[in-house]
């Protein structure tokens, strides 16, 4: 059961970011049911996932890629669920989603889903990046999207530990389950 719910009685500091939130992704739950608490740091952490969905580099697939290892990472079910449904449909396959799920290497033969693949975990895993692993990634992805890659890992982290300390629930199973190791 989650330790956290949506205040029902709004603050004037909280009503209009959580109407911002609302307006883009449509509710206000998950992790934004605790982060309202602090109005201000919802709405700026609002603003990097917006940064991150509308106006980063990185493309979509590698995007969500990166975003299942960090949540994979964390085992964190509530951002799993939102997620898996928008990395399929960023055409991201479904035999890549469930390795990730179920904590294994997935088969890559893109070599820029491979470089994204390999710099999240290393930095997940290790807490480092290779120089090895940073050159590829590099000469890949270039120095603007491997730096949004390097943020995105940090911002997907901070998402699932929200949702883990405040045992945030999926309103429903996702497409592809995330197993418990």
């Amino acid at each position: 059961m989650s330790r956290i719910t949506v205040p029902k009685d709004l603050t004037d500091e909280q009503r209009p970011v959580a109407e911002e939130i609302i307006k883009t992704i449509g509710q206000l739950g998950g992790p934004y049911g605790a982060w309202i608490n602090r109005p201000e740091l919802a709405r700026r952490i609002h603003h990097l996932s917006n940064y991150f969905r509308a106006d980063a580099a990185i493309p979509d697939k590698l995007r969500l890629l990166a975003v299942l290892v960090t949540i994979r990472h964390w085992g964190a079910d509530f951002p799993w669920s939102a997620q898996v449904p928008q990395a399929l449909a960023a055409g991201l396959p479904q035999a890549t989603v469930a390795a990730i799920g179920e904590g294994k290497m997935p088969s890559i033969t893109d070599l820029d889903e491979e470089a994204v693949y390999q710099v999240a975990s290393e930095l997940l895993e290790r807490r480092t990046l290779s120089d090895a692993t940073y050159r590829r990634a590099l000469d890949r992805l270039g120095q603007g999207v491997l730096t949004e890659l390097v943020a995105l890992v940090g911002h997907f982290t901070t998402v699932s530990l929200t949702a883990i300390a405040f045992a945030i629930e999926p309103a429903k199973a996702p497409p592809v389950p995330l197993r418990k190791l």
